[in-house]
């Protein structure tokens, strides 16, 4: 009943236990209902997060009566900003359809939650490549063109000896090389000095292949060589070929 305003911290696991009391203070026995946490941005009218609650109380347990308990991931708060936020919990119905439970003895159903980012670093998105520059290959066995993703930031400054990267390559049927590359340089050309630290021959694979790799690095890329069709030595034969449709980078 009587709340206080909660704080969650952004870039860690926030666990927030909420207790359920009648309007005489006493512990509610709700072993057997269901309930629903909204955290609802007021700005934009909107839901950010809604979560079941998971229920502690037993039904036997004296110290566990009428509680239960809301766990936030760190990527549950990634998309929230460090500001205000209102809460509220919602009963489950035996129709499926929801009921109010209050914040106080007013019937006031929200209460008000504060989302901080005051000290842990949070999840970044990946570095995302669809679209490829295209240079000639002078391989006969390859077709006449490789791909490349262009410079992609390892950011040096963040690691230590050992910074670990990981690379996803998506792919559809893809027959042929993909070579994940490092650099030391800061502004690497297009031919800038890249030495090799993967290099993957694949034959007809569908799916996604991960690459984790150690080391500091100013920038990395990835390039991909499709195979020549062996019968016809036909070039850029994307039927026998295949594609590689993305690469997601992070480090």
């Amino acid at each position: 009943m009587y709340q206080r305003d909660l704080k969650l911290q952004k870039g860690v696991k926030n666990k927030v236990q909420i207790q359920f009391k009648n309007s005489d203070q006493k512990f509610v026995d709700v072993s057997t209902s269901s309930f629903v946490f909204v955290l609802f941005d007021t700005v934009n009218q909107r839901n950010l997060i809604e979560k079941d609650v998971t229920i502690l109380d037993d039904g036997t347990t004296r110290a566990l009566r009428g509680l239960g308990e809301v766990v936030f991931t760190e990527s549950d708060l990634q998309a929230c900003e460090s500001t205000y936020y209102k809460m509220g919990v919602k009963a489950v119905d035996t129709d499926g359809s929801y009921t109010p439970t209050f914040a106080n003895t007013y019937y006031g159903v929200g209460a008000t939650i504060e989302v901080r980012h005051d000290l842990y670093p949070t999840l970044v998105p990946s570095q995302e490549t669809t679209k490829f520059s295209t240079y000639y290959n002078a391989d006969q066995n390859a077709q006449q063109y490789e791909y490349y993703t262009g410079n992609l930031n390892a950011y040096p400054e963040f690691k230590g000896n050992v910074a670990l990267h990981t690379a996803a390559i998506y792919m559809t049927r893809y027959t042929g090389k993909v070579i994940v590359e490092g650099t030391l340089e800061s502004n690497p050309g297009s031919f800038g000095h890249y030495a090799i630290i993967k290099d993957t021959t694949y034959t007809g694979f569908t799916g996604i292949d991960y690459y984790n790799f150690n080391g500091v690095f100013s920038k990395i890329r990835v390039r991909y060589i499709p195979a020549k069709e062996p019968v016809s030595q036909q070039n850029n034969n994307t039927v026998y070929a295949g594609t590689v449709d993305k690469v997601l980078y992070r480090s």
